[in-house]
């Protein structure tokens, strides 16, 4: 997912570290906010709105979630989740409100290690969207390269259903010659094709037209990238007037009309001051924090939401006196204070995205994920095989440190690295099933990526949570031969040998830089061996402690709370009996 999951937070902080340093925060059915108390920029939501006058139609915006549907849960508070969305959008219905909303595209997965996973994913997005009131999704890159039909089918072939999937200008390709979207992208001749131009809905009293399309930087990248040569996007230009054209001959005479444009904002800024008539044009990005307040061109809105959905937007349209609307907009991040509230029975009852999530869960079970993750050799293994005699490193486990390094193993044992599997298995609720994940299993477990790593609980049970060999690699040819001084150096990649740096600075210096802000931290006086090994160091744990899994990741304030061993000169455990 990365997952995340009602008291998972605060549970799987415990578990995984994270608390240590976090201060504690109330449970999942306690929100430190309600959705009336968000605020952004020192204002509440909606504070700049019509006071005493309710919309007459409000669209929620989003786009670019790339599978992202919820919050890691490692640490408190993140952003986005799609049971959030959920809680957020029957908030604005609870005020009275008419709301629908549209989606940008790139719902799938971008670089997903696993296929079958990813389209799991996708569906669960799109099935949520659904329950969500949803009319349309744009056609994103991620879903370009995706192998779009088997994309498509795993959502759009269980019934014709909103949200459709729009881009006007898609063509197929078959011996080099254009095949139209309708028939290329046709199921049966009584249905729509899986790819549509355009959706019309009525939102509250007001009739909304939505249209869709790939902007030709986005279609010059797939031919360029041949991400998928059976698929072209020509002429996004007259595609747009096209929709324009459909939206004014539509009988049911659209009055807000939208435009979901896969390129970049400053493309889509363009089509809004030469192809008027959209009051909203929803772009994609490359940015992740979304601007406050859109840019304007004409009467247009070019509105985008960042990615991961971490935000979401919101467009109120208020009918002028003499026609047309006036629009307001207000950007709303997906914070804890749209948690689901209750107990995780009464969430599964109240929330309609949690059972499609539960199902996901359930699928990635079944379809037994965890063996199917691709392993590659470690640093060290790669490094071993190329040693006269080639020794093949594999993972022990961390109780086979303990035999030498009883030390180490106590302090391990006790901070939440020596429990950390638990969070997934015994604590994660919303959903539940995460140790069968691999995208989770792969930060809990000793190895995951990496050959003779981490299975699965029966198959390699000694490298079970975050070992030894999480942070030192693949330890049999030291626990075989411990006075071996090649193999010992395996253990430590981050050593600066030359420059006679082989650990992180005393806990004094840890301690003080943990006080400072990183500009303060920066005037303090460092070797640069010094500096490259805490990067390295600091790089290493990032690799599960990263941005999405845990923002608040600070080696300086983290490190004091597993710190184990001692410093030692190189060669000295090899003079050890």
């Amino acid at each position: 997912m990365p997952p995340t999951l009602p008291r998972f937070a605060a549970a799987l902080a415990l578990v995984a570290g994270v608390a240590l340093v976090v201060p504690a925060a109330p449970p999942y059915s306690a929100p430190p906010q309600k959705p009336d108390e968000v605020a952004i920029g020192g204002q509440l939501l909606f504070a700049t709105w019509p006071k005493g006058q309710k919309p007459d139609a409000v669209l929620v915006v989003s786009g670019q979630t790339y599978g992202y549907l919820q919050p890691c849960g490692c640490s408190r508070p993140q952003t986005g989740g799609l049971e959030r969305r959920f809680v957020f959008i029957e908030h604005l219905k609870a005020k009275g409100w008419p709301v629908a909303a549209v989606d940008a595209g790139d719902v799938f997965p971008d670089g997903a290690k696993l296929r079958d996973q990813a389209r799991m994913k996708y569906a669960a997005a799109m099935a949520s969207m659904r329950e969500m009131g949803y009319l349309a999704v744009g056609l994103g890159k991620s879903e370009i390269k995706s192998d779009l039909f088997a994309t498509l089918a795993s959502y759009g072939l269980q019934k014709e259903q909103r949200p459709f999937t729009l881009a006007a200008n898609a063509v197929g390709v078959i011996d080099g010659k254009p095949v139209p979207r309708e028939t290329h992208f046709k199921v049966d001749s009584d249905r729509r094709p899986m790819v549509e131009a355009l959706e019309v809905a009525t939102v509250g009293k007001v009739p909304v037209g939505v249209g869709g399309v790939v902007g030709r930087a986005l279609s010059e990248a797939s031919k360029e990238g041949k991400w998928d040569t059976g698929l072209d996007f020509p002429d996004a230009q007259k595609s747009v007037r096209g929709i324009l054209k459909a939206l004014a001959d539509h009988p049911t005479k659209p009055e807000l009309k939208v435009l979901l444009f896969q390129g970049p904002s400053a493309d889509a800024e363009l089509v809004a001051k030469f192809d008027t008539g959209f009051d909203v044009i929803v772009s994609s990005t490359d940015e992740t924090n979304p601007p406050m307040v859109p840019a304007k061109v004409g009467n247009t809105l070019v509105v985008h939401t960042g990615t991961r959905g971490q935000y979401v937007g919101v467009v109120g349209a208020f009918k002028k006196p003499g026609g047309g609307f006036e629009l307001h907009y207000q950007l709303v991040p997906m914070t804890e204070a749209f948690l689901t509230p209750g107990t995780d029975a009464d969430a599964y009852k109240a929330n309609k995205v949690l059972p499609i999530l539960q199902e996901y869960a359930k699928q990635v079970k079944d379809a037994k994920l965890l063996k199917e993750w691709p392993k590659v050799d470690h640093p060290a293994q790669l490094a071993g095989a190329a040693m006269q005699p080639a020794l093949k490193l594999k993972y022990v486990g961390s109780e086979a440190c303990k035999k030498c390094h009883e030390a180490e193993y106590a302090v391990w044992d006790k901070t939440p690295h020596g429990h950390a599997l638990d969070a997934l298995e015994k604590i994660a609720a919303r959903p539940t099933l995460r140790n069968f994940d691999p995208e989770c299993v792969r930060c809990h477990t000793v190895g995951f990526d990496h050959k003779t790593g981490y299975v699965d609980d029966a198959t390699t049970p000694a490298l079970k949570h975050v070992g030894c060999e999480s942070c030192h690699g693949p330890g049999s040819g030291h626990a075989d031969n411990p006075r071996a001084k090649d193999l010992h150096e395996l253990l430590r990649p981050w050593a600066q040998r030359e420059a006679g740096v082989f650990d992180l600075p005393d806990m004094k210096f840890i301690e003080q830089m943990a006080k400072l802000d990183v500009i303060e931290r920066g005037k303090v006086p460092l070797k640069p061996a010094e500096q490259i090994l805490i990067n390295q160091v600091s790089g290493m744990c990032s690799k599960c402690h990263d941005a999405d899994n845990d923002p608040n990741f600070d080696l300086y304030k983290y490190w004091p709370k597993i710190v184990h061993g001692k410093k030692r000169a190189p060669g000295e455990e090899m003079k050890k009996k």
